[in-house]
């Protein structure tokens, strides 16, 4: 999963938005430059001395002439404006805000071309957010940053979940042994929903709408399972 991708599922978490902004606002953190380094510590790609300090370099300059810029207007158009309908200036927050994310987006993306390929074992995320720290200028609380790492990697599970998965779409399958694995497959995701509910549902501000869509998928993922297992089960003439 690329790093703007996995960014993206972690920051659905209201735990990591809450973390991520408090570095960033009382901080003086770059949070793509911060999921950049639990991104890679967490998929093995190693981070050394060297690239950390070209990645900050590039995280600083873009922060400062792009997303701070455009994070201080939109800011400002959430009050009233005199003279400005309030409509237009929601409109015009609206359209920045977009710009914001896809100029995120292209510091991620950038941040992800210049590192190495993922190892064979995820890595220390920790570690790695110390290495990306000593070459930030401004160093944030270690309890913050451990923090937000143990946030970022309770998301884990939400980069196996397929929202637009139809899991009422059931393909042929030819013999037991298919069964059997497809089986596995379906029992592991259920695990995943059963997750996905009891995270979202803890949350300060839980999505209601997204865990009742979860709940929709859990019944209908057990639907499924269900008729494999019958399946497996030769019937039985009295």
């Amino acid at each position: 999963m690329s790093l703007w991708e996995r960014a993206s599922r972690a920051y659905e978490s209201a735990e990591v938005e809450r973390l991520c902004l408090e570095l960033q606002d009382e901080h003086g953190q770059c949070v793509s430059y911060l999921l950049w380094a639990i991104w890679a510590g967490e998929q093995g790609r190693p981070i050394d001395a060297n690239l950390a300090g070209q990645a900050a370099e590039l995280a600083r300059d873009w922060d400062a002439s792009v997303l701070k810029p455009l994070r201080a207007v939109r800011r400002r158009l959430k009050s009233a404006v005199a003279g400005i309908s309030d409509s237009a200036r929601e409109a015009s927050r609206e359209r920045l805000k977009d710009e914001e994310i896809a100029a995120e987006r292209l510091l991620l993306d950038a941040l992800e071309a210049m590192t190495p390929a993922a190892g064979r074992q995820s890595g220390d995320l920790t570690r790695s957010l110390r290495i990306a720290q000593a070459a930030w200028a401004t160093p944030a609380p270690d309890a913050s940053l451990a923090n937000l790492a143990g946030a970022f990697s309770k998301t884990a599970f939400l980069t196996r979940l397929r929202p637009e998965m139809s899991f009422s779409d059931e393909p042929p399958i030819a013999n037991d042994e298919a069964i059997q694995a497809r089986l596995a497959e379906l029992r592991q995701a259920h695990q995943d929903l059963d997750a996905a509910i009891t995270a979202l549902s803890v949350n300060p501000l839980p999505d209601q709408l997204r865990i009742a869509r979860l709940k929709k998928q859990k019944l209908a993922l057990r639907d499924q399972i269900s008729r494999l297992e019958d399946r497996l089960t030769p019937d039985i003439i009295a």
